[in-house]
């Protein structure tokens, strides 16, 4: 079956996408019915301190989600998009499928909580009845239309607001306060009731109800920025869920005495101002997550779907007139229905808390990855400490360890049963994304530390690794600071040395003690010599048996000036490089200054293909980007780009250039130039730069270029992209 229509336009902003979903999920159940019964066992001080372990967590929790959101265009599946686009198809399938599976059955369980507070207005009607109406209505409106759904958000919203205010006015208006008992006794009751409850325990039935965050994230691809939204939404809501959580936490040890608030899970409906507005608050809260999780669910089942991991994946990815993934609803549904007639789930609670749990540690270990690579291509723009990730990988496995240690290790063999599974099919790759860049680039990481060299074809993957063929050992001299700031601090060089007869021998030499003092630096340096008169046919030859190397250099490395001589030789070297698929790097240095003060960059930019942002193809621009944005990060100077246009395409041209900043995360203080290339001395409307970065347009002759560096009297990089670069990854 086809998909009849394709999932209705990105139309959900901040509020409405992110915010409002998370805030009613998080604002739950437990919120309601618990947090007085966590009080009134820990104490006020101890419920606090609780609160704070759970929402540092989540709220570090969702820092990492914000960087590593605003370092990729998320595609639809939330989780699964961003694991998958970051570990591979297997990695995000196996933890994309059980975490669908848990937000799916969720459902369930927040109907049963919605039929909980029914009952307390109704205590004659069928609780089977209420369960089963209750689903009837959530699955009509989310098939109908997820805008409505999204609508209904508003209105929920207020109720809820209104309940809260209902409980601090009940609070305001009492006549008496009890005096707070700050530190619980964390007993254990008689008769093994779980009254006065453990510390750990306590903590474990509470932490369910900041795990929240994937409300929003499940929408990535119906947002029309999620790149803005997602961190932007999720970290106000969990904010401002959590002021909500510690000032009611706070005033409860005032409103009731130790005994009351253990021993009384409707205590707030007894205590508020108007008890009848915090049962429709419950119910609201109850029924908003429930819808919240329904809509998002089948979203990420369909994005898993889309990359054919699971059985009959063309029919869960069908959508209907309305944009919806119709499909996968009717799985979901179907799931649902089957956890209301098995009417008890306590039993699987704390694996659905396990698999959240493991889905936001490998959010944390993705970043905390990720930044350890320090690749160009992590330019998140919204960016945190390393040790943020890390305290939240760590911090995540803790708590799972904590709730359950059993089913903790029954979450793992479930993702490791389905990862194995996953390896085992033919799954269909995309470029840099399915067996991820970073897979290839710890083994570069480990290779280089080894002193090899590594160089993967994943353009994720992507960092300066350098092959520089020379002739003479003041070649390298002349440009070890510029090569410093392109392989600085991961990249890697590797030399060439070309000569015959006593000249090789001394070459060789002269080699050997400079990569020796290159090493105390901390770069990745190593040689090699090739005896031979002909330089350009030893180059041609090298970069050929270079090219089957398992870890190989990735960008060949040229150095001219006025004096170069024999410039046929250059031109043959480019088109062999082209040819063997290398990207070029030419460095023609303008010698009455060279570098400079080594502070001002400016990035030429020409010819950027109108699919440009569908097909991720900048032209050959990608190296140029990339190249100035790493020489920039070492100089900590000023980046210029500059676009290239006829006159009569500045205006949209000039939004063009700003959209490319966008998505290739071009750092903020970055100045944008777009010039008529057909204007008489152009280039004389920006700054002088120590150093200009430029495509070679169709191998362009060494002659010219030297031209053009004379014209602007300033050095050049001239780029030559390979196909393996793109700064928008």
């Amino acid at each position: 079956m086809e998909t009849t229509q394709k999932t209705a336009n990105k139309t959900f902003g901040t509020f409405q996408g992110v915010f409002i979903p998370t805030v009613l999920t998080i604002l739950g159940i437990i919120l309601f019915l618990r947090l007085p019964w966590v009080v009134g066992n820990a104490g006020v001080l101890g419920a606090v301190i609780i609160i704070l372990i759970s929402v540092a967590i989540t709220f570090i929790t969702t820092l990492s989600l914000s960087s590593i959101v605003t370092n990729m265009r998320i595609g639809a599946g939330g989780a699964f998009s961003i694991i998958s686009k970051s570990l591979g198809l297997e990695i995000g399938g196996s933890i994309g499928i059980p975490l669908y599976l848990s937000q799916a059955i969720a459902v369930t369980m927040y109907i049963f909580g919605f039929r909980e507070g029914w009952l307390w207005i109704f205590p004659s009607h069928p609780a089977i009845i209420i369960d089963l109406l209750a689903f009837a209505l959530i699955f009509t409106i989310a098939i109908t239309s997820t805008d409505f759904a999204f609508k209904m958000q508003y209105f929920i919203m207020a109720i809820v607001v209104v309940a809260l205010g209902s409980i601090i006015a009940g609070f305001l208006t009492m006549e008496t306060l009890q005096e707070p008992k700050w530190i619980g006794s964390f007993m254990e009751a008689e008769g093994g009731q779980i009254i006065g409850a453990e510390f750990w325990v306590l903590f474990a039935i509470f932490f369910p109800a900041v795990t929240g965050i994937m409300a929003g994230l499940n929408m990535s691809g119906e947002l029309e920025n999620p790149r803005e939204s997602i961190p932007k939404g999720t970290i106000m809501a969990v904010v401002i869920t959590s002021l909500i959580y510690l000032g009611l936490a706070l005033i409860t040890g005032y409103m009731g005495s130790e005994l009351d608030l253990r021993n009384n899970y409707t205590f707030y409906v007894d205590s508020s101002f108007m008890p009848i507005l915090v049962l429709i608050g419950l119910l609201g809260a109850t029924f908003s997550s429930a819808l919240t999780s329904f809509v998002g669910a089948p979203r990420v089942l369909k994005a898993i779907a889309n990359e054919s991991i699971v059985p009959f994946s063309d029919k869960l990815r069908y959508t209907n007139k309305n944009g919806e993934p119709l499909g996968s609803l009717i799985v979901t549904g179907v799931i649902v229905f089957s956890g209301i007639l098995l009417r008890e789930l306590n039993l699987i609670a704390p694996l659905i808390t396990m698999f959240f749990l493991i889905t936001y540690a490998v959010i944390n270990l993705v970043v905390l990855i990720e930044q350890s690579l320090a690749l160009p291509s992590f330019r998140p723009t919204f960016s945190v400490p390393i040790y943020v990730p890390l305290i939240g990988t760590l911090g995540c496995f803790a708590v799972m360890l904590i709730i359950n240690p059993a089913f903790t290790l029954l979450a793992i063999f479930a993702v490791v049963a389905f990862y194995i599974f996953l390896s085992q099919k033919e799954l269909d790759y995309d470029g840099g994304f399915a067996r991820s860049g970073l897979f290839t680039a710890m083994a570069q990481w480990a290779s280089k530390k080894a002193n090899s060299l590594s160089s993967g074809d994943e353009p994720k993957a992507w960092q300066p690794d350098l092959l520089f063929p020379l002739r003479d050992t003041k070649e390298l001299k002349a440009c070890y600071r510029l090569i410093h700031s392109i392989i600085h601090p991961k990249g890697s060089l590797r030399i060439l040395g070309i000569g015959q007869g006593l000249h090789l021998i001394n070459l060789r030499s002269g080699l050997q003690n400079l990569v020796e003092v290159f090493k105390t630096t901390g770069f990745s340096v190593s040689f090699s010599t090739l005896e031979s008169g002909e330089f350009a046919k030893s180059v041609e030859i090298g970069t050929e048996a270079l090219g089957a190397a398992i870890f190989k250099s990735n960008t060949l490395f040229l150095k001219i000036d006025q004096q170069t001589e024999n410039v046929e030789e250059y031109a043959h070297i480019i088109k062999a490089a082209s040819k063997n698929r290398w990207a070029v790097l030419i460095y023609a240095s303008y010698a009455k200054v060279g570098l400079g003060i080594e502070r001002t960059i400016n990035v030429w930019l020409e010819d950027i293909p109108d699919n440009w942002v569908t097909n991720m193809d900048l032209g050959n621009n990608d190296l140029s980007i990339i190249s100035s944005l790493v020489i920039h990060k070492n100089w900590k100077g000023q980046l210029n780009v500059i676009l290239l246009a006829t006159d009569d395409l500045i205006e949209q041209n000039s939004k063009k250039l700003n959209k490319i900043k966008t998505y290739t995360r071009l750092p903020k203080a970055v100045k944008l130039y777009t010039l008529n290339k057909n204007k008489e001395r152009f280039w004389e409307e920006i700054p002088q730069a120590d150093l200009n970065i430029s495509s070679i347009p169709e191998l362009e002759e060494l002659e010219t270029m030297m031209k053009r560096v004379n014209k602007f009297r300033s050095s050049f990089i001239f780029t030559m992209d390979s196909g393996k670069e793109n700064a928008q990854l």
